[in-house]
């Protein structure tokens, strides 16, 4: 109520539109109570009483103001001008809270957010009861509520998810909330009015959507790409928004981040949304026991990470045995490959940067079947029936002999690939030919000036964010190594110029970064965007990026073995292939004088293997007796 003593005009033009009123002036000035000033946004009306009787409330609008009085005599006016009062404040401060609202909510381009300015707020609930006294009217105290479950009829928000991507991919499964979620941590007010989110969040859990987007990528692996090239973003996107399981870990491994970049292993954040992916996760696995959807798969993976970042080995292991029954549910890694190559490539990147100590088995499966059968394009894997174990004199260290017998397949692929690697080359340096033509000195594609030499071999210390987890861009720098020779292999068995695959590497890293080197983790996605093939090449079906996950397995267990000796031997061996193969121009249609010397100096060393490969098994094993294997000996044999 607004009182004033400005009323001398319109109290005489109320009374000469009120006949019956004829009370002496100071009586209605002392009743000041009995006048409403009633804001309705684009300007000031007036309220006409509606009360029983012959009155009629008439107004004019006063000149010099933007409002106007009405005179109210009874208790049933009052009411109505309170009530309409009210209302118009309440209305008020709805529109301010939505306002401040819009200008501090994070940014996703290409939203188109909507506000009718008639409509009510999801914010507040307002009762206004009306009293039988006429001099009492009781409002209610606003309250917070939460939208998700008591909004309905017209009060319910409309969801614009996807809208700012019309060429995103359908959800990768339903759109379910659970009840029991409640509020997640914080103190703040809730922070979804559009119902666009999975889950019910606030302003501190919306603060996490920015950091995994932005700042978890940039520190933890200096993923300084545009937006439309973060994995982050597109994980958010396509995983995260579509059910409440991915979106739920995505926001545990967050806070864990954030955890670590303020100084802290965990926060009641961190630990409070661990907590609550967990149940989610086994919720589902209750209730989905034949089959897991995309989102749980990648929950679980992101839960291994979380793990590993913690050195919680042996819960990490927990989480990679299961991520492995899944995938097998889904038709093994060649099956994911098949239906969604963006979460194999995901499963890809949490595999490769692995804790040794967590590993389990010496690979992802491949197809899903009881007896996983392995890629038939890569012929240097060693199938079942190829040989045969000798275990009698070796205690097996694992607790089932399956798993011994697994761990040697891994083993005698990683030794028979490098074995035919270096015979490939062999017969390369030793191929009849001479000089082609009299060419300048090529430039090397994999020089120690190069963008793809530095980024290899020089791996910058900084700030992760999580302490003590430098590990996974020595693990990153392998993998890509592992990439190159594989395709490197390739080329030698099919004749085909490998100075093509190493132009395609080139291109790709100068569009990343023109200027400076991009991480090595960017290097890494560059070769899992398209399973280590050139872009455009229809070659890819997912057996690469399997080999070079099974190899890298094998490669762990070599880390800390004589102080990191074994560790260092196997790159400068992954490096001293493409090396040798730019200096020589093996595989190249064009040789020059350079070329051929390079070639002779090859040839003139007597250096050898580079390794025992007993003692590699030994090593890579932990055995005492090296193993002798029908499938080893004929390579042997035939390397002789």
């Amino acid at each position: 109520m607004v009182h004033s003593c400005n009323f001398k005009a319109s109290i005489h033009r109320a009374q000469a539109g009120m006949g019956e009123d004829t009370r002496p002036l100071h009586s209605l000035t002392t009743h000041a109570e009995n006048f409403a000033l009633t804001p309705n946004g684009t300007g000031l009306s007036a309220i006409a009483p509606t009360s029983d009787g012959d009155r009629s409330g008439g107004s004019t609008p006063s000149q010099g103001k933007n409002f106007e009085f009405v005179l109210v005599t009874d208790s049933g006016s009052r009411r109505q001008v309170r009530r309409h009062a009210m209302r118009q404040y309440m209305r008020k401060r709805r529109l301010d809270s939505i306002a401040r609202l819009d200008s501090s909510r994070l940014y996703v381009g290409g939203w188109s957010t909507r506000q009718d300015a008639g409509s009510s707020s999801p914010f507040l609930a307002l009762e206004v009861e009306d009293a039988q006294d006429e001099e009492h009217v009781a409002v209610q105290k606003s309250t917070f509520i939460n939208p998700k479950q008591h909004l309905t009829g017209p009060h319910k928000l409309v969801s614009n998810r996807n809208v700012w991507d019309s060429t995103a991919p359908a959800c990768l499964e339903p759109h379910s909330k659970p009840p029991s979620l409640g509020y997640t941590p914080g103190d703040g007010v809730l922070f979804d009015p559009f119902d666009s989110f999975p889950i019910a969040i606030d302003s501190n859990d919306h603060q996490l959507i920015q950091h995994f987007v932005s700042i978890y990528p940039s520190m933890m692996y200096k993923l300084l790409d545009p937006m439309p090239k973060n994995p982050m973003m597109k994980i958010f996107q396509h995983i995260a928004m579509c059910d409440p399981v991915p979106f739920q870990a995505m926001l545990a491994i967050a806070s864990k981040h954030r955890a670590g970049v303020e100084g802290k292993t965990e926060s009641v954040q961190s630990l409070t949304h661990k907590m609550r992916a967990l149940r989610l996760i086994n919720e589902c696995i209750q209730t989905r026991p034949d089959g897991y959807l995309d989102g749980i798969i990648y929950a679980v993976a992101t839960m291994a990470v979380i793990e590993k970042w913690s050195k919680d080995f042996s819960v990490e292991q927990m989480h990679f045995s299961g991520l492995a029954s899944m995938i097998r549910s889904r038709g093994g890694m060649r099956g994911l490959h098949a239906a969604n190559k963006f979460l194999e490539n995901i499963i890809y990147w949490v595999d490769y940067s692995c804790a040794s100590n967590a590993i389990v088995g010496s690979s992802l499966p491949w197809t899903g079947d009881a007896s996983d059968s392995l890629p038939q394009s890569l012929d240097f894997l060693v199938s079942d029936s190829q040989f045969h174990l000798d275990l009698s004199h070796n205690p097996s260290p694992a607790n089932d002999p399956e798993d011994m017998y697994d761990h040697v397949c891994g083993c005698e692929d990683f030794l028979r690939f490098f074995r035919r690697l270096h015979d490939l080359e062999h017969s390369a340096l030793n191929s009849p030919g001479g000089i082609t033509g009299d060419f300048p000195e090529p430039q090397s594609r994999f020089g120690s000036q190069t963008k793809l030499f530095s980024i290899l071999t020089t791996l910058p210390d900084y700030d992760h964010g999580i302490r003590d987890v430098r590990f996974i861009d020595e693990y990153s720098s392998m993998a890509c190594l592992l990439y190159l020779n594989v395709a490197l292999y390739d080329c030698y068995l099919n004749s085909t110029p490998f100075d093509r695959y190493l132009d395609w590497v080139h291109l790709e890293i100068q569009r990343l970064s023109p200027h400076s080197n991009p991480s090595i983790a960017a290097v890494l996605w560059l070769f899992l965007t398209n399973g280590g093939y050139p872009r455009g090449e229809s070659g890819d079906a997912g057996e690469r990026s399997w080999v070079v996950s099974r190899m890298l397995r094998v490669a762990k267990r070599l880390e800390w073995k004589r102080q990191g000796a074994l560790w260092e031997c196997l790159r400068r061996v992954l490096i001293g292939f493409l090396t040798t193969q730019q200096e020589c121009s093996l595989g190249s249609a064009h040789i020059n004088e350079h070329a051929l010397a390079a070639r002779q100096r090859k040839q003139s060393r007597s250096d050898g293997y580079f390794w025992d490969e007993d003692e590699m098994r030994r090593n890579i094993l932990g055995l005492e007796t090296p193993i002798i294997t029908s499938c080893s000996a004929a390579d042997s044999l035939n390397s002789g």
